[in-house]
């Protein structure tokens, strides 16, 4: 995917379709798979709340005839990121936990980028960093979802 196609895919407008206006946050060791539409394409929300040895929290977006090439990807729970070698921002650096990755041409998902970062957009207070229902708004709201009040979140309200 080119850069323009990747920007469009991430900020069309999107719709969470779901069976209820309630949705249910996965409890730590689980995950569910939201999914979303705009008027030209299919789109999936992945929440991962899976870890083999640590506790993981991490949402993404993936466009539904390029699944295996998230979009967006925010981890709040897991290791820092070493973006590697190039010519863009944060270029070489380790990034911490929370940052989010954008889709690049050339790196896919492997370059991540603060969260309040001007690029990222994703300005959140320690207190939000807090609380997964929060997280996931903030998250949808960043994915350009326009129904996003439609919905109900239910969580377990301990994030770590």
């Amino acid at each position: 995917m080119d850069l323009n196609t990747i920007n469009e895919l991430i900020d069309c407008l999107k719709k969470i379709i779901h069976q209820s206006q309630s949705i249910d946050i996965p409890k730590k060791g689980e995950s569910l798979k939201l999914e979303l539409k705009s008027t030209s394409f299919y789109f999936f929300i992945d929440i991962n709340r899976k870890g083999r040895k640590k506790p993981k929290c991490t949402f993404q977006l993936r466009e539904h005839q390029h699944k295996d090439k998230p979009l967006l990807r925010l981890d709040i729970l897991g290791p820092a990121h070493p973006n590697p070698p190039g010519d863009f921002p944060y270029a070489g650096e380790i990034i911490s936990c929370p940052h989010l990755h954008i889709a690049h041409p050339e790196y896919g998902d492997s370059i991540a980028y603060p969260l309040n970062n001007v690029y990222a957009k994703m300005y959140l207070t320690e207190e939000e960093l807090k609380e997964i229902e929060i997280l996931l708004r903030k998250f949808l709201e960043r994915c350009n979802v326009g129904n996003i009040n439609d919905y109900t979140f239910n969580y377990q309200s301990e994030l770590f």
